[in-house]
């Protein structure tokens, strides 16, 4: 009986889906229904309308569920869309959701759950990556608990994909939003900000996301400035956090810190310093062999953005499978 009335009581909160639409048309129908077929029923939809010049508007008007509010941001900009949905939500919660997207119909609830009990503030989840055909390419688990997450985050940005982010409204009223400063990494330097700050992480372990790659898209081919900005919002976070870690982790994280942006000479270097060090096992090898042997291959395929096009998969898979057998 108990344990009925705790889980009753996650479906008393409003939460708000904030999702910024600029000329979505493709995809959006997807998305919008995603959202409003959810198992979870007590939500407001903010769309946040970005200085689109296709059907996107008329796409959304065509809806016709009270829980839908578009909203006309006349000052365009993706961050400026975000925070706009930030400031105007009412609810507890607020789940982030892109235009070309697919949530799982279990997502809301199963995210709301997990953040009421586990008492995080800021909660994502595994993804499945599609094409845009809808059909699953690849499959991204997540670290699960808040220590495992941010050990990540001395190296990959991507311990919390951002579009599968539920986030206590209080935390982001805290942390004064996302910063367009940092436009187009905001939502990595908001994460950054928060690491800083007593804010606890979480991933839900099962794959309640779908996120769409194709050639559109913003992150699609990162810019130079984003990676330069990215670059050195994890170094320092990582010289912040220098005294946590031992001297051959802490330039092995470097090595991937510049993996993992495109700068692989500077990855190469640290890699090699990790091993002088002292850092020798698997993860470590590994890393220098795809250095040296795949170095200007993978410079290639991150450039046209094809790490899922199925050559790079299968090629992953391999890799994975002789470094398993011979470590």
């Amino acid at each position: 009986m108990e344990s009925t009335e705790k889980k009753n009581n996650f479906f008393d909160s409003l939460v708000s889906v904030v999702m910024p639409v600029h000329n979505g048309e493709k995809f959006l129908r997807e998305a919008i229904e995603s959202v409003l077929n959810q198992t979870y029923k007590n939500f407001e939809f903010l769309i946040i309308e970005n200085c689109s010049t296709d059907s996107s508007v008329e796409i959304i008007k065509s809806y016709n569920d009270s829980r839908i509010s578009l909203i006309i941001e006349e000052d365009c900009g993706q961050v400026r869309a975000y925070n706009r949905g930030f400031k105007e939500a009412k609810g507890e919660y607020i789940f982030i959701h892109d235009q070309d997207d697919i949530s799982h119909f279990e997502r809301f609830e199963k995210q709301i759950e997990y953040i009421t009990k586990n008492k995080v503030d800021i909660c994502g989840s595994f993804v499945s990556i599609i094409n845009i055909n809808g059909c699953i390419i690849d499959l991204q688990s997540k670290s699960e608990k808040d220590e495992e997450i941010k050990k990540e985050f001395f190296y990959k940005a991507s311990a919390m994909h951002n579009s599968t982010v539920l986030i206590k409204r209080d935390t982001l009223i805290k942390l004064k939003f996302w910063d367009s400063n940092y436009f187009p990494i905001a939502d990595s330097e908001f994460y950054y900000r928060a690491l800083l700050t007593n804010v606890k992480f979480g991933n839900v372990p099962e794959y309640l996301y779908y996120y769409r790659i194709h050639k559109s898209q913003i992150t699609a081919n990162p810019t130079k400035r984003g990676k330069t900005l990215l670059v050195n919002l994890q170094l320092n976070y990582l010289l912040q956090n220098r005294n946590m870690i031992i001297l051959k982790d802490y330039y092995f994280f470097k090595s991937l810190i510049f993996y993992y942006t495109d700068y692989l000479v500077c990855s190469l270097f640290y890699n090699i310093i990790s091993i002088l060090s002292g850092k020798f096992d698997k993860n470590n090898i590994r890393y220098f062999t795809i250095l040296i042997l795949f170095g200007f291959p993978l410079k290639i395929f991150r450039k046209y953005n094809l790490l899922y096009s199925s050559i790079f998969l299968k090629t992953k898979t391999y890799l994975d499978k002789i470094f398993e057998l011979v470590y």
